[in-house]
């Protein structure tokens, strides 16, 4: 592999790595914020950009799980890793 190409596959990787990241998201304003509602419009506004932040609570729970698991795995690879080259010492 050519060292312009190498630099290249590692930028991609870079991104593609950095693109799964979980961000939390922040729970919408019309909900944290003293008072009533205005009307029932804006009442409705705010259950839609609430249930808009349960999905995506949802989703950042998921993220977070796979990102969880895939850490689970680097490490039992580096034991397995350790344990062989322990073996053949």
């Amino acid at each position: 592999m050519t060292k312009p190409l190498l630099i290249a596959f590692f930028i991609i990787a870079i991104f593609v790595q950095r693109s799964e990241a979980c961000f939390k998201p922040d729970a919408p304003y019309c909900a944290t914020t003293y008072g009533r509602f205005d009307d029932e419009s804006d009442f409705d506004q705010c259950k839609i950009e609430m249930e808009s932040y349960k999905s995506d609570v949802e989703e950042f729970l998921a993220c977070q799980r796979r990102e969880s698991q895939e850490a689970i795995d680097d490490y039992n690879e580096a034991v397995e890793s350790f344990n062989r080259r322990a073996r053949g010492y």
